[in-house]
């Protein structure tokens, strides 16, 4: 039986059922039994954490650490590609249309390194508006950031891949890539035809600890990645103001609770922006945890 990441126990059932199909359910159920019982501890220790808002726990990290830009400003992308980014995380609100509401693109600006072996350092997070650029789509600079193959997109989509769509962008992509580069020139660098991927944490979490039944979601990603915190993360379920500002938005034009979209960064509530701003974050944040916790467990960590 394994759980989390590199994390796994084996349990031996002393039932000697015959092979037959009857014979193999009960054996089966017996082992089950027996794990059930051994998982117990595991299973007490995760559920008796205390639970926090994801802005409780995190909120205070994100502001005193990410410096927030607005994309609509000349200088902001300048700023964004003086990290020499490698890999960023991606989040997108509004995307049941192309271009989406509003596009946030996080980088960090330095990594530290850490005994409890988290590696996450400073950061830069960039919010664009897209109906603020000329013609109403997306910034070249988010364009020129989509087509560097150089460098790792991150999102957290799930099986809907909505952000990716909004964007132009899919799960294929990053394999198409790949695959023209390898079929062009077979020893291409494998930094190079690896970072060509798209990345999607969901994804990427399953290739570590296993599929689930539903999508584990950004939270759950997070407390993947630190097995060991003394409290677990989730979404606030309570406070929707952040995710009804969008839903309003994307009413249909007839329905009264509809509010017109933003035409710039500035016209977001300021709770709404932070909200949006560490969504992207967060995003980042799980890669690097899923890194580092593959890299403590001895897991291979690769996509």
């Amino acid at each position: 039986m394994r759980w989390g990441i590199g994390r796994g126990r084996v349990f031996v059932s002393h039932d000697v059922s015959d092979a037959s199909v009857g014979g193999t359910k009960k054996g089966h159920a017996a082992a089950a039994a027996v794990a059930l019982v051994g998982l117990e501890s595991v299973i007490n220790d995760t559920t008796s954490k205390p639970v926090k808002t994801v802005d409780v726990q995190f909120g205070g990290w994100f502001e005193s650490t990410c410096l927030v830009l607005d994309g609509g400003r000349p200088d902001s992308w300048e700023t964004f590609w003086q990290c020499d980014p490698k890999v960023v995380g991606i989040d997108v609100e509004g995307n049941l249309r192309t271009p989406p509401v509003l596009v946030q693109v996080c980088v960090e600006t330095t990594r530290v390194a850490s005994s409890s072996g988290n590696s996450f350092g400073n950061t830069l997070c960039i919010l664009e508006v897209p109906r603020s650029n000329p013609g109403g789509g997306l910034s070249h600079d988010l364009q020129r950031l989509l087509r560097d193959r150089s460098i790792v997109k991150v999102f957290c989509d799930g099986t809907a891949n909505a952000d990716k769509r909004s964007l132009g962008v899919d799960d294929e992509m990053g394999n198409e890539m790949m695959t023209a580069d390898t079929n062009r020139n077979p020893d291409t660098n494998r930094n190079l035809t690896r970072a060509a991927h798209i990345v999607d944490l969901e994804t990427l979490a399953t290739a570590l600890a296993g599929p689930t039944s539903v999508p584990r979601g950004l939270a759950r990603v997070v407390n993947l990645a630190w097995p060991d915190a003394p409290t677990r993360v989730v979404k606030d379920a309570a406070d929707k103001s952040s995710v009804n500002f969008f839903i309003n938005i994307e009413r249909n034009s007839a329905d009264p609770k509809r509010t017109p979209p933003p035409r710039a960064v500035c016209d977001l509530p300021k709770n709404v922006a932070k909200y949006a701003a560490m969504d992207a974050w967060l995003t980042l944040l799980g890669f690097r945890g899923l890194e580092d916790a593959a890299r403590r467990e001895g897991v291979a960590f690769s996509f």
